[in-house]
């Protein structure tokens, strides 16, 4: 197993918050887990250290990176200013069949009762959105974007109740790739994005008041 692939599962972890926000990454124990030797786990934590998703401390140990109200601010501005960029390039190269795995998705998101599942779901719709405007720069930055926010909005979709806005957004999204329409498609991403932004800066506000 590469220190890509080997990545790509921990992100996974990550999202799934199998390792949560702050949680200790022991190589030898990761290594364990995924049935490899340390060294490949060394780089793929320096990997996912690029991603933003780790924080590599300087005796070698690794967390799972925490975002501070002032970093989920940001990544939030930046994904609200970056992805409507992509709705035209979307809308141009979105065959019949790329709006019907986009449909199935946001069908099996409004039928999922199991929350993680919904954000694995929420994460492929995500990224066929950005494979879809064949901008690999762009997708790059908005891949680790999405991948940062995971573990946040996990919380913004389950106990700040975003959910049934997030379904209606993504329902959105497609109805507009389908009728060609790249301005509403880029309203409703920045619809999405910033009402997600909204929720959890509120959520932040009622805790500093707490």
């Amino acid at each position: 197993m590469t220190p890509d692939v080997i990545a790509d599962r921990i992100a996974q972890d990550i999202r799934d918050c199998t390792f949560p926000s702050g949680a200790q990454l022991v190589q030898e124990e990761i290594a364990k887990k995924y049935g490899v030797s340390r060294n490949p786990v060394r780089e793929a934590l320096r990997l996912l250290e690029a991603r933003g998703l780790v924080t590599i401390r300087g005796g070698g140990g690794a967390t799972v990176r925490v975002l501070s109200e002032g970093d989920l601010v940001e990544l939030y501005a930046l994904r609200t200013a970056l992805e409507p960029l992509i709705a035209e390039p979307v809308v141009d190269g979105a065959t019949s069949r790329a709006v019907l795995r986009l449909r199935r998705l946001t069908d099996s998101m409004e039928h999922e009762t199991d929350q993680r599942t919904w954000m694995n779901l929420n994460f492929e719709f995500h990224e066929a959105l950005y494979e879809l405007a064949d901008r690999p720069r762009t997708t790059e930055i908005l891949s680790s974007l999405l991948s940062a926010a995971q573990p946040y909005s996990r919380r913004n979709i389950g106990e700040l109740g975003g959910r049934a806005q997030a379904d209606d957004d993504h329902r959105a999204m497609v109805d507009a790739i389908e009728a060609r329409d790249a301005t509403g498609l880029g309203d409703a991403i920045r619809r999405h994005l910033t009402s997600a932004e909204q929720r959890l800066e509120d959520d932040f506000t009622r805790d500093a008041s707490a």
